[in-house]
C-alpha cells in the first residue's frame, strides 16, 4: 500500500490574487503559487510557480489569515484540503491521486523544459484523471 500525505490548497488575495498548494512529501512542506486557478478538468493545464519549502506543520496554514508570499501580502481563505498518494516524486516531475472536495483525481505537477532555466522554476499543474 502506497504511503499518504496531506495538501492544501488556499486562494489568496493579494493585488495579484492566485491559489497556493501545499504538498506534504515526508517531513518536508512543499509549496507552489498558481496564478491562473486550479485545474478541474482533464488534461487542463496551469502554469506553478516552484515557491519555498517551508518548515512547520501543514495544519498551522489552514488557520494563517494573513500571509505574504512572492505575490504579495494578503487575506488567504481555504479553499481545500485532503489526503494524497505520491505515485512519483523526481526532481522535476512529481504524480499525485488527490482525494479533496474539489482538488480530486490524478495530477502531475512537471517542470518542462521552459521552466528549468528561471530563477524560480516553474512547473505545469496539469488533470490527467
Amino acid at each position: 500500500m502506497k504511503e499518504t500525505f496531506n495538501f492544501l490548497i488556499r486562494k489568496h488575495n493579494t493585488p495579484h490574487p492566485h491559489y497556493d498548494l501545499y504538498l506534504e512529501v515526508g517531513d518536508e512542506l512543499k509549496s507552489w503559487i498558481i496564478p491562473n486557478g486550479i485545474p478541474t478538468i482533464k488534461k487542463e493545464k496551469k502554469v506553478a510557480v516552484e515557491n519555498e519549502i517551508l518548515d512547520e506543520p501543514i495544519d498551522n496554514l489552514e488557520s494563517q489569515e494573513i500571509f505574504e508570499d512572492a505575490y504579495g501580502k494578503g487575506k488567504t481563505k481555504l479553499w481545500d484540503k485532503g489526503i494524497y498518494t505520491l505515485e512519483t516524486n523526481k526532481k522535476i516531475k512529481i504524480i499525485i491521486k488527490a482525494e479533496g472536495n474539489k482538488f480530486n483525481g490524478k495530477f502531475l505537477l512537471h517542470v518542462p523544459n521552459w521552466g528549468r532555466w528561471t530563477k524560480k522554476r516553474l512547473w505545469t499543474l496539469e488533470m490527467i484523471r
